[in-house]
Formats: C-alpha cells, structure tokens, sequence
C-alpha cells in the first residue's frame, strides 16, 4: 500500500480544470461537484456512498392487509395484491417471507372434523345397500388409493358374498 503525502493544496477550480484536461472524453464536472466531494472526505475520511438503511414502511396494518387478502383466496398471486394495495412487488415477497407463507405452493390437505366419521358409516351403508340392491356398478366406482382400508375390504367382501349368491342362484 502506498501513502500519499499532500503537501500541495488546490483550489476547488484548479481540481476542477485538472479534471476536464486529464478526463478529456467525459462531460465537464462543476465546482460544486468538487465541494460535495471534498466535504464527504472531511467529514467520513472517505468517499464511498454510505448504504441507505430504510426503515420498514409497511405499517402492521398494511402487513395485516396482506396476509388476510392471502387468508381470503389462496389462488391470488403477489402481484395482483401488491397492484389491490398499491405496495410494491418486493414488499409483499418480504411480508410473506416474514410469515412464512408462499402463495405459489399448493399444500393439498384433508382436515378430519366432528361429524366426518358419521358420514363415511353413511356412505358404507349406502354403498352396501346399493350392492345388495345390485344398482352398483363397481366398474363405474372410482377408488382412490388413500381410501380407508377398512371401507375397501367391507366393499370386497361384499362384493364376493354378493357374487356367491348369484352364482348359488342362479
């Protein structure tokens, strides 16, 4: 590293001549330039642009917009509820990174409530009396493979006692 003796002082118009003879191919810089300049090295000892820390300017309000119009319709992307808010794109991807939360992920979930055990006993009932009635067509049945075990082997055993008698009969 090199040190640099200053023993000459210019004047801000001397600095600023020098500049346009040696940088010929550049626009001209004013005097005020080279004062801006020279203060910022006064004052930081150097003349770096200091980064900008902005506070966060989405109020909890606005945060709490956010979340609910996500809460209301899943399907809604970022951008039509940056455009809804009038909030930028990049503020909304932070307030759902905050949360946690990603709108463009689908998370398909079954949630067992109360009365969901009353209503599989119903539709085993009415699928057996439809096999014994013998309306049930089980080519026409789709299955789905996380189907309660249980549900399926009632449906196949009475399929098979259904098939026997009609074979005993018949």
């Amino acid at each position: 590293m090199t040190s640099c003796d200053v023993t000459e002082t210019r004047t801000q118009a001397e600095v600023v001549r020098l500049i346009q003879e040696k940088y010929l191919k550049l626009p001209p810089i004013s005097q005020g330039t080279v004062s801006k300049i020279e203060k910022q090295f006064r004052e930081r000892g150097h003349v770096r642009q200091l980064k900008k820390n902005l506070p966060n300017k989405l109020s909890d309000d606005q945060k709490l917009d956010i979340i609910l119009m996500l809460e209301e319709n899943p399907h809604t992307s970022s951008r039509q509820i940056a455009s809804a808010l009038n909030i930028s794109h990049s503020s909304i991807l932070r307030v759902l990174t905050e949360n946690q939360m990603h709108p463009y992920k689908l998370v398909p979930t079954n949630e067992l409530t109360e009365d969901d055990f009353d209503r599989r006993i119903l539709f085993c009932e009415q699928m057996m009396q439809m096999i014994d009635d013998n309306t049930l067509q089980i080519e026409n049945v789709l299955f789905r493979m996380n189907l309660h075990l249980h549900f399926t082997t009632m449906l196949i055993a009475k399929s098979v006692v259904t098939s026997r008698e009609k074979i005993l009969t018949g």
